[in-house]
């Protein structure tokens, strides 16, 4: 703990800091004496080496702070999960119980994630105006609405360009399981092959064309041909493809030769946290993204696409007999990730977001079925700053209407981008010079961090 006697000095160096982090959190001592010193000469103080770690302490934990997509593919039912309209004839057979946060029931069937629940800030008053799923997915993975003259980069690949660091021998962004329909997938657009995800599509399982079929040596020397003849096709025309091609090689063989790799596997954890976060794909998946944070990855997403059939969350028919098994592939590995980021005191630097494209309709088929609904549906939020234990939103006693503090894609865009510490505003450019920016207008939603909101706010879908 500072000493009460140092606060003045803290407050003085603090605010002009600009220490550079690594992916695990490091700085280097040299850089730091660098960049603080000078911070401390300009406020006519002199500081030790102790003194400039506690005073770049706080700084140096909201550096880099990386993200956690739990992506629910098919649009999960608000009723059966964390909006639950007990008493409506709207809610169906699932009931309800209490959680770890006072007054807040959720559905039966996440009694896991209910226990945890002082840990998530849950928005129950998502509203977009898509509620088809190749439109929904596309605005609600890259902030975008359909643009056919524009593809829009999923947020991955974004996080992916402003976390880039070329000594990190890892990929920046993962993806674990695949989408149930490639046809509707998000990929990393204009933003080009250079920031795409490294797919992984069995837990614990890397591809077959990711490990060396011939020694080190041999590999070495192949790269190396590779790059000149590389040059020469440069050299007669085709600089920029060239140059995203080495791009991409100079990362793979720095990939495949890493001694990094072992972040992919899991069979050196602990047979009962393997258990803890389940046998199925997504809590295997749950428990990879664990790992590959841990070692510096910025974005890990782990795809939720049911294993009971090809529907996934998508529960146009049979609801009353999938949705439950969907909640119980999820249940388990939801709590125990958030558990397990939290005892490694990882929570506080790792944004986790549980969510899909839209939710589902009030009214019920006959066999339980719901169709697309886009209005309240939900989003969860816990770490890297978020003040867990809160319901933010509501819909009437239907679930047919948001009555209160309606939160649209820009907003959460607007919000991730403060979670993650980007300017919004921030553009880049496509290779034919168009300019873009991370976000399109949009308002942070202020109760995630204990503030209120302007009542002066509007939320446009």
């Amino acid at each position: 703990m500072v000493p009460s006697k140092q606060q003045p000095l803290l407050e003085t160096v603090q605010p002009v800091l600009d220490v550079y982090v690594d992916r695990r959190g490091g700085v280097s001592r040299r850089g730091l004496l660098r960049q603080l010193g000078g911070a401390a000469v300009g406020g006519g103080v002199m500081l030790g080496w102790q003194d400039l770690v506690i005073a770049s302490a706080e700084q140096m934990r909201r550096q880099h702070k990386k993200m956690i997509l739990l992506w629910m593919d098919g649009g999960p039912s608000q009723y059966d999960t964390f909006n639950p309209k007990i008493g409506s004839k709207y809610q169906g057979p699932a009931g309800s119980i209490p959680t770890s946060l006072p007054g807040v029931r959720i559905a039966e069937f996440l009694p896991h994630v209910a226990s945890v629940m002082d840990r998530i800030a849950v928005i129950r008053s998502m509203s977009t105006n898509e509620a088809d799923h190749s439109r929904a997915i596309k605005l609600v993975r890259s902030g975008y609405p359909p643009n056919p003259s524009v593809r829009y980069p999923t947020w991955g690949s974004v996080v992916a360009r402003e976390r880039e660091d070329l000594s990190f021998d890892l990929p920046a962004y993962v993806r674990v399981g695949k989408p149930r329909i490639q046809t509707r997938d998000v990929d990393s657009g204009v933003l080009g092959s250079r920031y795409a995800s490294f797919n992984i599509d069995v837990p614990g399982k890397l591809p077959e064309d990711v490990i060396p079929t011939v020694d080190d040596e041999v590999l070495q020397r192949r790269l190396a041909l590779t790059a000149r003849l590389d040059a020469s096709f440069a050299g007669r025309g085709a600089a920029d493809a060239v140059e995203q091609k080495r791009a991409i090689y100079d990362r793979t063989a720095r990939f495949v030769l890493s001694p990094e790799l072992d972040a992919f596997r899991l069979d050196n954890e602990p047979t009962a946290l393997k258990d803890a976060y389940g046998r199925s794909k997504f809590g295997q998946g749950c428990l990879l993204a664990r790992r590959l944070i841990e070692r510096g990855v910025s974005f890990v997403e782990v795809f939720s696409a049911g294993e009971l059939s090809d529907a996934g969350w998508d529960t146009h028919g049979n609801g009353y007999r999938d949705t439950p098994f969907l909640c119980e592939e999820i249940d388990a590995p939801y709590a125990a990730l958030l558990r397990d980021l939290e005892s490694r005191g990882m929570l506080e630097e790792t944004l986790v977001v549980w969510m899909g494209e839209f939710g589902r309709t009030p009214k019920i088929k006959t066999d339980g079925g719901r169709d697309h609904y886009s209005e309240g549906w939900i989003t969860c939020m816990s770490g890297a700053g978020v003040q867990g234990g809160q319901v933010i939103g509501a819909t009437d006693k239907d679930g047919i209407a948001i009555t209160d503090r309606p939160v649209s894609i820009p907003d959460f865009y607007v919000t991730l981008c403060r979670i993650l510490g980007f300017d919004p505003a921030q553009e880049y450019r496509t290779r034919d010079d168009r300019p873009i920016r991370l976000v399109e207008h949009g308002l942070p939603v202020h109760e995630l961090f204990g503030e209120s909101a302007p009542k002066t706010e509007s939320h446009a879908s």
